[in-house]
């Protein structure tokens, strides 16, 4: 945090993506749809975050304004948000849980199911492929969980992603506020853009990848041992999603050994 003093009046300025809080971080996703300049994007959210009257704010004098808005540039830089600030979404009478920070409790296939939706909007900035990215992520409380909680190995409160429920729950998912449902955008970008960081070997580039591509269901497979049935496939997509990353990374690492062993870089 930036501590920030003018005249008797303090205020502190966030200076990353996760010392955000939740009315920030909806003030930002809102912005940042409008398509402003630089310049008016970071004085429009330095007014805000500075929360003080129109009067005081013209009392800064340029410099100190120029150096205010440069703690800023985090926003316009990687997102690296990995604290859930949004925890639960409403529509209508419908209350529905989000992921926990950075993903921890989320299953490999949620994680898919989500990535995939999330190249979709960053490709076409379809609202329907939003909606879908959101549903995934964000599902009914478990029934009984304040018991059930106590007898389970699983920390994460919200029932199983299923396909039927999932349909049904995009049409709720599509009435709430698209500033809300973009700033969950935001959040999975930041636990995305934290993974390369987390398990490098699985990010780092192989040699003989080629062009060939066979997405999320090859690699499903092929962590199922190549088995197409429908208990291997389930072991896979409902495992923990940081579990099956570092199994990856480990074999990545196995990997790349072998490939220096062999002088190949």
């Amino acid at each position: 945090m930036n501590l920030v003093k003018i005249d008797s009046i303090s205020r502190n300025l966030p200076s990353s993506w996760n010392e955000l809080t939740k009315y920030q971080l909806i003030f930002i996703s809102g912005m940042l749809r409008k398509g402003l300049s630089v310049v008016d994007f970071k004085v429009i959210t330095l007014f805000d975050f500075l929360s003080i009257k129109m009067t005081v704010f013209k009392r800064i004098n340029s410099e100190d304004a120029w150096c205010l808005c440069k703690t800023l540039d985090f926003i316009l830089a990687e997102i690296t948000l990995t604290r859930n600030l949004i925890p639960q979404i409403r529509s209508g009478f419908s209350k529905f849980l989000g992921p926990s920070n950075g993903l921890l409790y989320c299953t490999f296939g949620e994680f898919t199911q989500a990535h995939t939706r999330f190249e979709q909007y960053v490709g076409t900035k379809s609202d329907a492929a939003l909606d879908e990215l959101v549903a995934i992520l964000y599902r009914p409380k478990k029934f009984g969980w304040f018991i059930r909680k106590r007898f389970t190995d699983s920390p994460d409160p919200r029932v199983r992603f299923k396909e039927r429920s999932f349909r049904k729950r995009i049409r709720k998912i599509s009435k709430v506020d698209p500033v809300i449902k973009y700033g969950v955008f935001l959040f999975f970008s930041g636990c995305l853009n934290s993974l390369p960081k987390q398990f490098p070997n699985v990010y780092r580039k192989k040699e003989d990848s080629g062009s060939s591509n066979g997405g999320w269901i090859s690699l499903i497979i092929s962590l199922a041992d190549g088995k197409t049935d429908n208990r291997s496939i389930d072991l896979v997509v409902n495992s923990n999603l940081y579990n099956v990353f570092l199994g990856l990374e480990q074999k990545s690492i196995e990997y790349f050994e072998y490939l220096d062993k062999i002088g190949r870089k």
